[in-house]
């Protein structure tokens, strides 16, 4: 079972995000946050092993500061993803193992959260 922590400013997004994973077998949302201070905490308490990033949280160096501490700090692997995708390089960076872009991630994000690197199933 993959953990998965989605983390997205939008309620709508978030609700997609978790409704297109339980109906994947395999994954686990173990949380979801709409800002940095609370994705931190969640991640702290749940132990993911992958998290799911909207670049643009609501800025983009929001977002690019939270993938930085999942990366860097917590050791969590990280799907960027975003609406605008000027954004994946900076992503990719910061330290998102892939971007993948909101309009499309159904065919991708799968295969994505199945890729993540030095995964820890919990």
């Amino acid at each position: 079972m993959i953990r998965v922590l989605i983390v997205d400013d939008d309620p709508r997004v978030r609700g997609a995000i978790r409704t297109f994973l339980l109906a994947h077998q395999g994954f686990k949302v173990v949380g979801e946050a709409s800002g940095s201070e609370l994705a931190v905490r969640l991640a702290s308490e749940t132990g993911p092993g992958v998290a799911i990033v909207d670049v643009l949280l609501p800025t983009e160096r929001e977002g690019l500061s939270l993938l930085r501490i999942f990366s860097e700090q917590l050791g969590i692997p990280v799907v960027a993803m975003s609406l605008d995708n000027a954004c994946a390089a900076n992503a990719i960076m910061a330290g998102a193992y892939v971007f993948l872009a909101k309009d499309g991630y159904s065919d991708r994000l799968v295969d994505a959260l199945l890729a993540a690197p030095h995964r820890c199933d919990r």
